[in-house]
């Protein structure tokens, strides 16, 4: 972040990795088996992640949202290159979602836009794929694109 500005042209935002809400991570907990429980324990540790300047941009929701998206079956399918119930969890800066399949979780799906009716996400982008095997390797996937990033410039892919 040191050359950032003189890179970019414009200051760092925050990027922010806060702690647990204790209360949203067992109100998530509390609608399992819906919630995988590798979810479940990632917000154990973790509040949201806010990483505005790693690439176009990566959040990871706080387990409120998540509950709260879950709950209201904004987003709960997946139907096209693939067809499972999912939790959304996590997006980047340019619309694309990330959702773990429920409730073995596994995959991560990368949801790029699509169309959502009634809570089911409908695609046949090539995009709309398996982002990881798991949400193990999906956040030390995430890990290494933001030490590539900060190494190199190289916007992530994840």
């Amino acid at each position: 972040m040191l050359d950032f500005e003189d890179r970019y042209g414009y200051p760092p935002d925050e990027n922010v990795v806060s702690e647990p809400d204790t209360i949203a991570a067992a109100r998530l907990a509390a609608v399992r088996p819906a919630i995988p429980a590798d979810l479940v324990d990632v917000y154990a540790a973790v509040g949201a992640v806010d990483l505005p300047d790693i690439g176009n941009g990566f959040f990871l929701h706080t387990a409120s949202d998540v509950a709260h998206i879950h709950e209201s079956r904004n987003l709960w399918h997946v139907r096209g290159r693939h067809d499972a119930d999912v939790v959304v969890f996590a997006s980047d800066g340019g619309g694309t979602q990330y959702a773990l399949a429920t409730p073995a979780g596994s995959p991560v799906y990368r949801l790029p836009p699509g169309l959502v009716l009634d809570g089911v996400y409908t695609s046949e982008d090539p995009r709309f794929d398996t982002a990881a095997p798991d949400l193990s390797t999906f956040l030390d996937r995430l890990l290494q694109a933001v030490k590539t990033f900060a190494a190199s410039s190289t916007p992530p892919s994840l």
